[in-house]
């Protein structure tokens, strides 16, 4: 099978806003997981017109919780739980995800993608703690709705000419992001709706953007170890088993187009190094000569 085939190879392709479930998907993951959530609160949660249910209550952020060192876990449990008072708030953020959450997880690749998610998660809650926890206002917020707008605005910042649907109406993605920042600015706070949240989640994938942020050095610590391991015995030697030594110039290259493909799955393109896109290039078209050449 040929590099262009894989399915997570993305340098040619454009967004697909079509209907799929990949299990093995990011976006697939954090559905269930919400999903999940929802309905566990729901069935053993104790819910009523007046509680949000234990699950929900142990789980969502309040003010005063920046003088309690030791629930600033909630900073991050808030953005898995939603409102037990009906289902909308939960279907409105998950199809957001949805829809524009597969195409930015193919951009920055399965594991990049996570780390956006939890980090702008975890960025709104701690931010919405520390202002709110100051002022002594507000009152607890819960939802993933800060980390889906991060997605949603980099699906938009991405891809600002595809074609997407508010509500029935088609428009461009950059309309629909005015949208988003307009409507989060200029509507009041009420209704239970945690509108600084939703900028917070902007202004993260603003800065991601804008910034050219790249979060694939946040890994596990034992992980780091051994990838700087690795690093310093590549700048001590390199090492040639006698077998590729005896591998023919295309079947070296094939297996460094396996890795450099692997680490785009892994971690999205802007992961590679210079020199990585560069042999990209190269071998891209060298295969595109033997294929022509075969023709």
């Amino acid at each position: 099978m040929g590099y262009q085939d894989r399915d997570y190879y993305q340098y040619d392709q454009d967004v697909d806003l079509r209907p799929s479930w990949n299990q093995r998907s990011a976006v697939t993951q954090l559905i269930v997981i919400n999903v999940a959530v929802f309905f566990v609160n729901m069935l053993i949660g104790d819910v009523t017109a007046q509680q949000q249910g234990w699950v929900n209550d142990l789980m969502m952020l309040r003010p005063d919780t920046l003088y309690q060192p030791w629930n600033w876990w909630k900073t991050l449990t808030y953005a898995f739980a939603h409102s037990s008072s009906g289902i909308t708030h939960l279907l409105f953020n998950m199809l957001s995800l949805y829809f524009m959450g597969r195409s930015v997880e193919a951009r920055y690749g399965r594991r990049e993608f996570l780390r956006i998610y939890i980090l702008s998660a975890l960025f709104c809650g701690v931010v919405w703690m520390v202002i709110r926890g100051v002022s002594g206002t507000g009152l607890p917020v819960l939802g993933a709705s800060g980390a889906v707008l991060c997605i949603s605005m980099l699906f938009v910042y991405n891809y600002p000419k595809a074609t997407v649907y508010f509500l029935v109406f088609p428009m461009p993605a950059w309309v629909l992001g005015i949208l988003f920042v307009l409507t989060n600015f200029v509507t009041q706070p009420g209704a239970g709706v945690a509108y600084d949240i939703h900028l917070l989640g902007i202004l993260f994938a603003t800065m991601y953007f804008f910034l050219r942020w790249n979060f694939s050095a946040v890994q596990d610590p034992q992980e780091g170890v051994v990838a700087l391991k690795k690093w310093w015995a590549r700048r001590k030697f390199k090492v040639h088993s006698p077998e590729d030594r005896e591998l023919p110039t295309e079947q070296l290259e094939a297996r460094e187009a396996d890795r450099i493909l692997e680490k785009i799955h892994a971690s999205g393109k802007d992961s590679l190094t210079s020199r990585e896109k560069k042999f990209m290039e190269r071998y891209s078209q060298s295969v595109r000569k033997r294929k022509e050449l075969e023709s």
